[in-house]
């Protein structure tokens, strides 16, 4: 009986042992199929069965592997790191000079819409003032020279005829000399002929027809005397009359010749002004040109900016998915020499090369 339960469990022991080492050779192939680094791995622990080198020198070297694999997982992730601080700084650089190109644009358009526009459409309307001043300047000018023409005609007719009523006067009281000499040759009718001229000429003055008018009366008596004092009278009212229009065609003249210098200095000043609105045209026009030059290049300025931004983004982001793939290789090739390395420390793989020097 006792021999028969040691068997069995000699059986037993050895079922478990080929199971383990079929299990161990399971672990092995997946190793050298999962990967180069698996493979490569293996491949060196399978050398090193064959050689037969002490086990602790392939456990270090794999040891040493799975080392020299996370510094080389270091130095990606610094590397990219590196990479990753240099795009942000130039990343900054190029949003600084958008967001510079952007607030110079905008104020740009804003001088042009609400300043310099603004101030040449004032120009242009004070412009065209100027010149509505200079026209009605002109008028005013060719107004004043037919006006005065026109009261000079009358003034100069006036006093023509006041002449001319003188000189009847003085006819008349040549008349009146000759009746008080006692001179026949002297009769009414031409007497009274010579008075009705003199209310012609002077009948657009009222002021004058009383004493026509009592001349005229007297002109068929023989009081000469009073007809006298009349004519006299007359003439001297004509003759200051006379010489009233003779002032106020000297004043009426010299207010003309002011009223022209002062024209003339409007005229002058006006065309100062235009010529000022003129410049100040061509100034905001100038301005207004270079503004909009400006507003281009900031524009260009801003397309170009965009598109370093966009390229540099595109190219970290061809940057950081070449590092997510690498990264995940070499994760995975790191967790592989771990189970390698794991598999290394293990019993089975002691029994596994064992048994692969027994073959």
């Amino acid at each position: 009986m006792q021999k028969t339960i040691l068997a069995l469990l000699i059986v037993m022991c050895t079922a478990l042992q080929v199971q383990e080492l079929q299990q161990a050779n399971k672990q092995f192939d997946k190793l050298s199929q999962d990967s180069p680094v698996g493979k490569f791995l293996m491949d060196l622990a399978q050398i090193h069965a064959e050689v037969q080198g002490p086990l602790d020198d392939l456990k270090e070297t794999i040891e040493k592997f799975y080392e020299n694999l996370q510094d080389s997982l270091s130095q990606l992730d610094g590397e990219f790191q590196s990479k990753q601080a240099i795009h942000l700084k130039v990343l900054q650089n190029y949003e600084s000079n958008q967001q510079d190109a952007q607030i110079d644009i905008a104020q740009s358009q804003d001088q042009l819409d609400n300043v310099l526009s603004r101030n040449k459409e004032n120009i242009e309307k004070r412009l065209k003032q100027i010149q509505q001043n200079i026209n009605d300047n002109r008028s005013n000018i060719q107004r004043d020279k037919l006006q005065r023409n026109q009261q000079k005609d009358q003034n100069v007719e006036h006093i023509h005829e006041h002449q001319q009523a003188t000189t009847s006067i003085d006819e008349a009281l040549s008349l009146v000399q000759g009746l008080s000499s006692g001179n026949i040759a002297f009769v009414e009718a031409p007497m009274k002929k010579t008075l009705d001229y003199i209310k012609q000429k002077v009948n657009s003055r009222e002021e004058y027809a009383p004493l026509v008018d009592a001349l005229i009366s007297l002109s068929g008596t023989q009081d000469t005397k009073q007809i006298k004092e009349l004519l006299n009278k007359l003439r001297n009212q004509i003759v200051d009359s006379m010489i009233q229009l003779t002032g106020d065609e000297n004043d009426a003249q010299k207010m003309f010749e002011d009223r022209q210098k002062q024209l003339d200095s409007e005229f002058s000043e006006f065309q100062n002004q235009v010529n000022q609105a003129t410049y100040d045209l061509a100034s905001i026009s100038a301005r207004i040109d270079q503004e909009k030059e400006f507003t281009k290049q900031r524009q260009s300025d801003l397309d170009m900016y965009n598109s370093q931004i966009e390229m540099e983004n595109n190219n970290f982001a061809a940057i950081t998915g070449l590092y997510n793939e690498i990264r995940s290789v070499r994760l995975k090739e790191l967790k592989i020499a771990e189970d390698a390395k794991n598999f290394a420390y293990s019993s089975q793989f002691r029994e596994l090369l064992q048994s692969k020097l027994n073959k």
